[in-house]
This record gives C-alpha cells, structure tokens and sequence, in this order.
C-alpha cells in the first residue's frame, strides 16, 4: 500500500488528493472534510498540525477471479471484489490487515503487486487454503498502490 509522509512543516493542501479519498483535484480543499475523512475520524477542532509527522494509508485491494477480499483488522470492510483503502492514519492505527477467501475451485495463492499472478508476490500466508491474509503498515509495501488478491484451481473447467 502506497503511504503518503509528511515531515515536521511546510504541509500543503495541494498533497491531499494524492492520498485523500475525499479529493481528485485541488478545488475547494477543506479542512474538516480531509479531518472527518480519516480512520479513526478526528474531532474538532481540526488543525493543520495533526497532519504533521503523519503517515497516511491509501491505495486499492482488488480480489481476482476465485474469491473475495475483506478488511478485517485496523477498521472493517465487508467482503468485497475492489476496494479503495480508508484514509488510514498510522499515528492511531498500528496497521491493517487484509483477509482474501477463496470460494470453491479455487484456493488462495498471494497478495501480489500486478494482476494475474505478475509481478512479486506480497504475501503468501495461507497459499494452498481457502484463507490468506497481509498486513500493511506504515513501512511496508510503501510503493505498491494496489494490491491483488490471485486465487488460483487445478481444476480445468471451474
């Protein structure tokens, strides 16, 4: 998952739609809009400052054919087949977890960086069963923006 940094000063609002599901461009940026938007939502008041030092979650899970992917530790997603990651904040959670189950044929086989089995495999906790499961966290993964869930099946005909 990619993470966005922040240092010590200088933020610019100009970065929230980098990592922000709430913008896709730089109109009209508010505050309290980016603040209520955040996992765990923050309260107001709302200021500038808690942003700074803060490393920020984002990115896409996406489940292939022969399952479904879940969020089920750092907050709760129900089983989905794309997702866009919550605006996680690592100053109050520790890490997220992801969960992929795998529905009959097939079995789990990886988090991986490229869809269809390409590119390297991220996590392989629970290949050959119908659970497997990766944790991001802040220093993890850091330049990986979407992550697959492949499944894969001997059988010829699923």
């Amino acid at each position: 998952m990619a993470v966005y940094s922040y240092g010590a000063t200088n933020i610019s609002f100009g970065t929230f739609d980098v990592w922000s599901t709430e913008y896709s461009g730089n109109d009209n940026i508010s505050l309290e809009d980016i603040m209520t938007t955040i996992v765990p939502v923050d309260s107001a008041p709302y200021q500038v400052s808690e942003i700074r030092s803060n490393n920020f979650l984002y990115g896409a899970v996406v489940a292939e054919t022969g399952g479904t992917a879940a969020i089920t530790s750092g907050y709760t997603q129900a089983a989905f087949t794309n997702h866009n990651l919550q605006n996680v904040s690592y100053n109050s959670i520790s890490s997220v977890t992801i969960t992929a189950t795998a529905t009959y044929p097939y079995t789990f086989h990886s988090f991986r960086d490229a869809s269809a089995g390409g590119g390297n495999a991220l996590s392989t906790t629970g290949t050959g069963t119908t659970t497997g499961t990766i944790t991001l966290a802040e220093d993890s993964h850091t330049g990986v923006t979407t992550f697959y869930a492949y499944f894969t099946t001997t059988h010829v005909s699923p």
